[in-house]
């Protein structure tokens, strides 16, 4: 190979490059590439050898702005590290890039500017589409409203917002707090915390679901027994702290989430008690399950990647599809995951 060659293996490649080794037109590689039908078999054979030695790789933006597609999807998240997004990330890439899409993922930080700001670059990027857990109080839906108008494609994860009508896929979130609070209190448990997750349509739904448990038995949900955990460990070590200086203590909590669960766990040892023989702990989400080959919380689990797949699946469609498609929603349906961190209250 001559230096001149081995200076265009070097940088990008580009279509120039490939069509001047190959004494043919741009406009022939281009279309080689793209199984034009005008393109004999013999040339596209020669581009795609020529392409493959080359370590060619298309100029997405170069190609976004001839044909108005980019193939790439965004994602925003309110954490990348946690396994339950992650799970719903790896559903998401199986799908797009059978499609031959690209992901751009972003994390929230569960921060409501973050969260605009990530999705602004991501639009300024020319993503064709959106997947988006927000972290927007359920209420406050001109921002997503907006991008409705705009004609962007986009798709709700893991929470909504009521007054907008868009595609979203959850699981049934007021069934996962029926379904905590039900076990607690088949238990013989009497007196339940519930660390709430204020603002979104997780948290308000959750709250319904141990609200309408309790009442279910008779039992009263008790406005001092329901504090902010805030899906997060160190809120909810906090609350915890708070209420085992009660005069009535707790016998059992119910974490809107896992981590405010994990929150719960760390203070009751912190405090010197034992789970579950002096409180018993139940969270959602199933974190553990994952990862943890000796979980120990008892939790409530949906499917994850299965969510992460149909986000994806309905995204495609809404980008294919005619603008003004009817909204969809799917709800996956929560199942109750038994382990260690629960049994009955002591003086059962």
């Amino acid at each position: 190979m001559t230096a001149d060659k081995s200076r265009q293996v070097q940088r990008n490649v580009t279509l120039v490059d490939i069509a001047r080794l190959l004494d043919i037109s741009p406009m022939t590689v281009s279309r080689a590439l793209n199984s034009h039908p005008s393109v004999s078999d013999e040339t596209r054979r020669k581009v795609l050898r020529k392409a493959k030695e080359l370590n060619y790789r298309p100029n997405l933006s170069a190609r976004s702005l001839v044909t108005r597609k980019s193939g790439v999807i965004g994602l925003v998240v309110p954490d990348i590290s946690h396994s339950f997004y992650a799970e719903v990330t790896l559903g998401i890439q199986r799908i797009i890039e059978e499609k031959g899409y690209a992901l751009i993922l972003s994390s929230s930080h569960r921060d409501v500017k973050t969260e605009i700001r990530e999705i602004d670059a991501m639009m300024s990027g020319q993503v064709e589409g959106l997947i988006v857990a927000s972290t927007l109080p359920e209420d406050s839906c001109d921002y997503f409203a907006n991008l409705q108008r705009m004609r962007v494609p986009f798709v709700l994860i893991d929470r909504y917002f009521r007054r907008l009508s868009c595609s979203r896929l959850t699981t049934d979130d007021f069934e996962v707090g029926r379904i905590a609070t039900e076990h607690l209190v088949s238990l013989g448990h009497r007196n339940i915390v519930h660390l709430c997750g204020k603002g979104t349509s997780v948290g308000r739904l959750r709250e319904e679901g141990y609200r309408h448990a309790l009442e279910a038995h008779g039992l009263r949900a008790e406005n001092a027994w329901i504090v902010p955990g805030n899906f997060q460990i160190e809120d909810s070590r906090q609350a915890v702290r708070l209420l085992f200086h009660l005069d009535t203590r707790p016998t059992a909590i119910f974490g809107a989430s896992d981590y405010s669960a994990f929150g719960a766990l760390a203070e009751c040892r912190e405090l010197g008690l034992q789970v579950p023989r002096d409180v018993s702990v139940i969270g959602a989400g199933d974190i553990e399950g994952s990862s943890n080959p000796c979980a120990f919380l008892t939790t409530v689990r949906w499917e994850r990647e299965a969510l992460g797949r149909e986000a994806a699946r309905l995204l495609l469609d809404r980008i294919a599809g005619p603008v003004g498609t009817r909204p969809a929603t799917i709800i996956f349906p929560p199942a109750l995951v038994v382990r260690q961190s629960t049994g009955p209250p002591r003086n059962a």
